[in-house]
């Protein structure tokens, strides 16, 4: 019992390099996981509404981040900024959104500039806000079945490092290892799966 109490322990106290580790393991089809993404209202870094009745009709990806954030981020941000550019590039319009793993720190403002300050241009992707911890842990685990705790230090908030694809009826069906620094592959999934729906 004690090797486990240990291993739980050094598991939690890791932060962001336990979600590291998971992040890892993704597939990419999970639509037999049959997940809904529940309705949700919260804040852009515009400080302008934003919620699941905007993106009805259409493929979005989702990921969770923080403006604090010093370690995964500063890998899995870039690379879905790359993925944004290469999707424009490649004539497809798709919306990203960023839910703050830190609602407490990430007030619009601030998630205006880190926007800035990491190259975001596009005018389609959403930093999302505006919500409790005990929320956001709620809609975590519901809408992306991933787990989620809060810390006083950056380094102690727990968030997943995947990037999600949810298709146009609000279902997820794809999950992509956010660390992923070759994303050919995780590009061409993307375009198959809407082009797929498009036929």
């Amino acid at each position: 019992m004690k090797v486990i109490g240990t291993i739980f322990v050094v598991l939690m106290l890791s932060g962001c390099g336990w979600m590291y580790e998971m992040g890892q393991n993704s597939d990419f089809d999970i639509s037999e996981a049959d997940i809904t993404i529940p309705a949700f209202t919260f804040v852009n870094q515009e400080n302008e509404a934003v919620g699941s009745n905007d993106l009805e009709g259409d493929y979005w990806l989702a990921n969770f981040a923080f403006t604090n954030c010093t370690t995964v981020c500063l890998t899995m941000m870039p690379n879905m900024n790359q993925l944004q550019n290469d999707l424009e590039s490649e004539g497809h319009d798709v919306q990203f959104i960023t839910f703050t793993a830190d609602p407490v720190e990430d007030t619009p403002e601030q998630l205006n500039q880190y926007a800035h300050n990491i190259g975001v241009e596009n005018k389609n992707w959403d930093f999302l806000t505006g919500y409790s911890i005990e929320e956001l842990e709620t809609f975590s685990n519901e809408a992306f079945r991933v787990p989620y705790a809060h810390g006083e230090q950056p380094e102690d908030i727990i968030h997943s490092t995947s990037f999600f694809l949810i298709n146009s009826e609000g279902h997820v069906v794809r999950k992509y290892n956010g660390l992923e620094m070759n994303q050919e592959e995780i590009l061409e999934d993307i375009i198959a799966s809407i082009s797929q729906e498009k036929v």
